[in-house]
């Protein structure tokens, strides 16, 4: 939601204003019908790109042409559909890696995808997978060395310790069951039963409540445990919350819910480094690797229809697609420094109005 919000919306940068607002209409109308399947709108796109950047470490898209005015379109794959299994390296013909095709340059000239996503009824069946011209395709993931063709989930550095705390709320939650159903301890000198319930062998089914105390016979004494310390254990669990928002780049608070511990100060620290993590997927990623080709697409097909006459086109290609992306803004707690702030921006030209 923070980096795609309700959309990374374009601002075209052809000098000609009337020809800017001309581009930004016809863009916008595209967006209701960019997505292929029908379920929502480009920037919605957008941010199930990037839920599938976090939660697979990739995101898939293909270009398709729209039955009936041919305009281009999207669709949404799962990023597993990209074929791991297709891995070949030749001395004479391209070479194929994890799904993805290079050429001799190293640059990525197709993709070789499945038919059916995994789960799907027809993904058991043996089939073929498809190769697909690099242009065809949209694959977002966030490279963090050289040489890298996959995406890695932005969970895999946390998935330990996750783990461990899961198996720790687990231990401490039994602990207190176990704690709630034996108030006190019962001795018995004769070794009689002092639940009831049906005996079998050596085993009885006996039914408990908690807080329950069972009524003294003659001759029988109770005694009350000593409880062992927990060890920490509520301190172990907020310094592993810790380390699980650090290892996916989110702030404590955001990752628990739990503001209890914060100030503006510390919190406004805490958002700012966030936010420059938001930067560099939203200009990095999404713009380079999704926005910018979606912009291209359609002027092009703007030139295809006659709405953009292709001497123009030729003429101002460069002028025509290039374009500015604006991600949602940000706002502060505190709205009115937030717009004193921008005025002094404005006022100064160190921002503009299109930017705040």
């Amino acid at each position: 939601t923070n980096i795609a919000g309700d959309g990374i919306k374009p601002r075209s940068r052809h000098p000609q204003e009337a020809v800017r607002q001309q581009l930004h209409q016809r863009f916008l109308t595209w967006t209701d019908e960019a997505d292929a399947d029908g379920r929502t709108d480009f920037f919605g796109l957008q941010q199930n790109a990037v839920r599938d950047l976090a939660t697979f470490g990739e995101a898939l898209l293909i270009f398709t042409a729209d039955p009936d005015t041919g305009a281009p379109q999207l669709r949404r794959l799962h990023p597993e559909q990209l074929d791991r299994a297709v891995t070949r390296v030749s001395d004479t013909g391209p070479m194929v890696y994890q799904g993805v095709e290079f050429d001799g340059t190293g640059r990525v000239t197709a993709y070789h995808i499945r038919r059916a996503a995994p789960g799907d009824m027809l993904a058991g069946i043996q089939q073929a997978p498809v190769r697909m011209p690099a242009s065809d395709v949209i694959h977002l993931f966030r490279p963090m060395m050289p040489g890298q063709v996959r995406g890695l989930s932005w969970f895999a550095p946390v998935l330990l310790p996750a783990r461990e705390l899961d198996a720790l709320n687990d231990a401490l939650l039994m602990r207190a069951k176990v704690a709630a159903l034996h108030a006190g301890f019962i001795t018995d000198p004769d070794g009689g039963s002092l639940y009831d319930g049906e005996q079998t062998g050596n085993a009885q089914q006996a039914g408990l409540e908690p807080g329950a105390l069972i009524p003294l016979p003659p001759g029988k004494s109770v005694e009350f445990p000593d409880v062992p310390d927990q060890g920490g254990a509520g301190a172990l669990a907020v310094s592993t919350y810790r380390m699980i928002a650090a290892g996916t780049n989110v702030t404590y608070e955001q990752a628990t819910g739990d503001y209890s511990q914060v100030n503006y100060s510390s919190a406004r620290a805490a958002l700012l480094e966030f936010r420059r993590f938001c930067q560099s997927i939203q200009h990095h990623v999404m713009v380079f690797g999704m926005c910018r080709p979606v912009w291209r697409a359609v002027i092009r097909h703007q030139v295809l229809i006659g709405e953009i006459p292709a001497a123009i086109y030729q003429a101002e290609r460069q002028s025509l697609e290039a374009v500015k992306w604006l991600p949602p803004a940000w706002p502060w707690v505190d709205p009115e420094k937030e717009a004193r702030a921008a005025e002094i921006a404005i006022n100064n030209r160190l921002r503009s109005r299109s930017e705040v």
